[in-house]
């Protein structure tokens, strides 16, 4: 009987723990080439992203960034 409930739990264990690569439909090689700068050196990616985004907000929002800023800086 012992042995009937270990392969019992040992199919269930394979069926859990073998899952198929996921798939991002036509991303899946956009995804897989981003992600790999990402696990090998992230800092120097994240740096440019902030420089970006903080560079966006600086055109939509103009100098009123400060503003934006302290207020959120107050809130936390």
């Amino acid at each position: 009987m012992p042995d009937a409930l270990y392969e019992k739990f040992v199919r269930r264990w394979e069926e859990v723990i073998d899952l198929p690569p996921q798939t991002l439909g036509p991303f899946t090689a956009h995804y897989k080439t981003v992600t790999r700068h990402f696990k090998v050196m992230p800092w120097p990616l994240l740096v440019l992203l902030a420089f970006g985004v903080a560079t966006l907000l600086y055109f939509f929002v103009g100098s009123a960034i400060t503003l934006l800023v302290s207020l959120l800086q107050r809130g936390f």
